[in-house]
């Protein structure tokens, strides 16, 4: 009985952590950012002005995947460098397929 309580907390921990993560995504701003930043590295600059946002509302977006550890940021000087945390990435979908696909 207490190994299949210790799986239910595992899996909870891990239903959570999958929820957290889509709803992150789930903005089309960050899921335009995430696909942007795919393709290499991009100064916030870039980012703001290829998807065409106000630079206030892509920082606050990178903010958001940086605190979920989903992109990198790298200072230069005053300019901020954003790329995919291509670990953490691997590790969620992963979990995507563990738990949605089953396997």
């Amino acid at each position: 009985m207490e190994n299949s309580q210790v799986n239910c907390k595992i899996e909870k921990e891990k239903l959570g952590e999958l929820a957290e993560y889509l709803k992150i995504i789930s903005d089309e701003n960050r899921l335009k950012i995430l696909c942007l930043l795919k393709h290499g590295e991009r100064c916030v600059c870039e980012i703001h002005e290829t998807l065409n946002l106000p630079q206030n509302l892509t920082s606050h977006h990178l903010k958001i995947l940086r605190e979920a550890e989903l992109v990198i940021a790298r200072r230069e000087g005053k300019w901020v460098h954003y790329r995919l945390n291509d670990e953490k990435i691997s590790y969620l979908t992963e979990l995507y397929r563990e738990i949605v696909l089953g396997g």
